[in-house]
């Protein structure tokens, strides 16, 4: 890592620094009995106390002058007692937004509003006079108070998006002749009490999908618990496909023009320079007010974006080094022009040096299969991405390809089933490759010619690359064609390349992903089932094996879970002949959080079976980017791609900055990565340390998980997660669709030899 205080960067982040003034305030105290008596306190003192909770005691901090002190005075430290300070704060912005900017609340922990007055939405300008009555698309706020962020200060956690609102209710559009069945709709959920200052629309929750329209009622399927409901009560939900449907609907043939300008209204708002811009139009505002009055004598001055008048120092992460031997000597900094110069890092001992491979092709491709083939295996002439060809590029002796050619169209999925049954009847191949279109991308399970291919293969052991027709007739061919050869090598077991680790300190270091797939044929009805998906890499990112659970209900998960992490975990040690002397770090990169007693469990299991070695570390890092955070460069001019300039204001890959003492934030998305002009703002990285981790140091975990993006051997370029993170939604992700072809049997993944290889890439 480097300091990057003094460099080229002026990395901002919307967060708003807090400083609270006087230090001292005194405040009453009672013991904490029960959640009635915190409420009831809360409404008895809503105009003079802010009520808190804190562990077992409640504090009632006075908000007005000669208020009276409920229970026991104490003294509180606007330093020590941020519990408190926090919550005063949050009560202070609750009284600002809706007195004096006269906003109604969605939620009132963390502060979430919606901008409603006039010239706010953003599709009433690009409506442009159409008649779109009862579409809206509004900016939306969220304000979390933080007891800490960039240089340890505490503050304001600004968070930005558009909020989508379909107003009609569902009898209205019937009227206008709208279509609702199998469509999702919410209705006002009277169990949730109206509040002071409550947004009533948030109210409203998904109750089910409509089956039918009766009348003027909705039958509902895949519901909350109810069968039907007046129409005149419910509301589409507004997801943004549904919305956009709707608004094909209003605006009918100017509906083009006025999606086009949507989406430029609506970057404004999500660009980095946009999100920038509103960050500090808040912290403007909240500035008119500062400092604020949280509690009687104690204040809060509220400041500018952390980073836009005072410099953030963030650390730069360095990027990888890609290693091309076991010795560690060829090294080079980019892995397609490392593989060219040096081939893969096992090209000593991959085996088989000739690979089988089976062609499964419709014969309408066949001419376009031979021609794919032939440059795969031998390249193609002038073309520095790929020039060199699979077997050359990858140090391989030959190839041994046989083609099945058959009669059915590129929908058929019943003729893909028999010509890969015929394609296995020969020699077991050691790869498949399946030729499919585009027109079949919209089709699933049974329907679905490259699920229906994959599982057949798979089902006998053998890897499968697809390959769409449409891809390898462009103009970029050469490119393409690189990056399936990587991911053929990886399925057929090899290993392109890795990346040098920072240090060898341990005898051995895992870095395990922890995934979970949710399996659920309905969004409201039926019981969750849940698959437990682990992957296990070496500290230089070499991929060893993955592993998945049997389908479990949620009270079974953690035991599945376990079980097959211990499968992994076992099998690591055997195959790498583990001694008692060694010590060994163990690193789980988690995308969804660990609950407390999940964690507790895993380190249990891992000190189980590590107990006869010399010194075991454990660190649990939840490693996600479901968060508000967002950081920008002001400094930067972003990358200008076909005369259109892209990721303006957005920072380069590997800055990374603390803001607790567990959590750190890493940019991973870079300018040149982003594809299109009126693409969002990516979001960092967040990766957060459980408390029951006893290895600590988060500056290497950063780095370990910012090397990790740059590892896939699904692409050449870095990816926006660590391939922990990225190999386990791939798994989840096809897991999901092949569960839904007639026959598949899951257990076939955790079996040899897909056990070991890169089935999913």
């Amino acid at each position: 890592m480097r300091d990057s205080a003094h460099g080229g960067s002026q990395i901002v982040f919307n967060y708003l620094p807090v400083q609270y003034r006087p230090g001292r305030f005194r405040a009453g105290v009672v013991p904490y009995e029960a959640a009635e008596q915190l409420r009831r306190l809360r409404d008895d003192l809503a105009g003079t106390h802010v009520v808190i909770r804190s562990g077992d005691t409640i504090v009632c901090v006075p908000v007005v002058p000669d208020a009276p002190t409920i229970g026991s005075e104490q003294e509180f430290n606007t330093e020590a007692d941020l519990v408190v300070v926090t919550s005063l704060l949050q009560a202070a912005l609750r009284r600002v937004l809706t007195e004096g900017w006269n906003f109604r609340l969605r939620k009132f922990a963390p502060l979430v509003f919606v901008s409603r007055i006039p010239g706010r939405d953003l599709l009433e300008a690009a409506a442009s006079g159409t008649n779109v009555e009862g579409l809206h698309v509004y900016p939306e706020y969220r304000l979390d108070v933080r007891r800490r962020g960039p240089a340890g200060t505490p503050g304001i956690l600004v968070g930005i998006k558009a909020r989508y609102e379909i107003d009609l209710p569902v009898s209205e559009l019937l009227r206008r002749g709208v279509r609702v069945e199998g469509r999702y709709v919410l209705a006002v959920d009277h169990d949730v009490p109206v509040q002071p200052n409550m947004d009533l629309s948030a109210r409203r929750r998904l109750i089910g999908m409509v089956e039918a329209v009766v009348g003027d009622r909705l039958r509902l399927t895949d519901s909350s618990g109810q069968s039907e409901i007046p129409a005149s009560e419910a509301w589409l939900e507004p997801r943004r496909d549904v919305f956009h449907d709707m608004l094909a609907i209003a605006a009918g043939s100017g509906y083009r023009r006025i999606e086009s300008r949507l989406n430029e209204a609506a970057f404004k708002l999500s660009g980095a320079e946009g999100r920038y811009e509103r960050t500090k139009e808040i912290a403007d505002g909240l500035g008119r007010h500062s400092p604020l009055t949280i509690a009687v004598d104690v204040q809060a001055a509220i400041g500018e974006p952390a980073g836009s008048t005072s410099r953030i120092s963030t650390r730069r992460l360095d990027s990888p080094t890609f290693v091309f031997d076991l010795s560690g000597d060829k090294t080079h900094r980019y892995p397609r022009q490392g593989l060219e110069r040096y081939g893969p890092f096992d090209s000593e001992m991959f085996t088989p040096k000739t690979p089988s491979v089976a062609v499964v092709t419709p014969q309408q491709f066949k001419g376009s299969a031979e021609e794919f083939m032939h440059a795969f295996l031998h390249g193609v002439p002038g073309k520095e991405a790929f020039s060199q060809g699979f077997i050359r590029k990858y140090r391989l002796t030959d190839c041994k390809v046989t083609f099945t050619v058959f009669d059915g169209g590129a929908q058929d999925a019943v003729a893909y089933r028999q010509a890969c049954l015929t394609a296995l009847e020969a020699i077991k191949p050691d790869l498949a490759i399946v030729l499919v279109s585009q027109e079949q991308e919209h089709l699933y399970g049974d329907a679905s010619p490259y699920m229906v291919s994959k599982s057949t293969f798979m089902s006998q052991g053998v890897p499968v690359q697809e390959v769409q027709v449409e891809t390898i007739r462009d103009a970029e061919r050469a490119s393409t064609l690189s990056t399936i050869a990587l991911a053929c090598y990886a399925k057929l077991g090899g290993t392109p390349f890795v990346i040098g680790a920072s240090h060898r300190a341990m005898a051995h270091e895992l870095v395990i992903g922890i995934g979970r797939s949710d399996v659920q044929t309905s969004r409201l009805g039926g019981s969750q089932r849940f698959v437990g998906i682990t992957t296990v890499f070496s500290s230089d990112g070499n991929y060893m094996l993955s592993n998945a659970s049997k389908q479990a209900p949620y009270e079974q998960y953690p035991q599945e879970l376990l079980r097959t992490l211990r499968t992994c975990i076992q099998d690591v040690m055997a195959r790498h002949a583990w001694q008692p002397d060694d010590t060994i770090r163990l690193i789980f990169h988690v995308f969804k959080p660990l609950k407390d007693r999940e964690t507790r469990a895993v380190k249990e299991l891992v000190e189980e079976l590590t107990k006869d070695y010399a010194g075991v570390d454990f660190a649990f890092l939840h490693v996600g980017n479901d968060h508000d955070w967002m950081m920008f460069d002001l400094r930067s001019a972003g990358t200008r791609r076909r005369g259109q300039v892209t990721g303006r204001a957005v920072p380069a890959r590997g800055h990374a900055v603390q803001v607790s003492r567990s959590e750190m934030l890493i940019s991973v998305t870079e300018p040149a990565d982003m594809k299109l002009p009126l693409q969002g703002a990516p979001r960092p990285l967040k990766i957060k340390l459980h408390k029951e981790s006893t290895f600590t140091d988060l500056d290497y975990l950063a780095g370990q998980v910012f090397r990790f993006t740059a590892l896939s051997w699904r692409r050449f370029y870095p990816a926006s997660q660590p391939v922990t993170i990225l190999y386990s939604e791939l798994i989840a992700g096809l897991l999901g669709q092949l569960r839904d072809v007639t026959n598949w049997n899951p257990d076939m993944i955790s079996a040899m030899p897909l056990r070991w290889s890169r089935w999913f890439l």
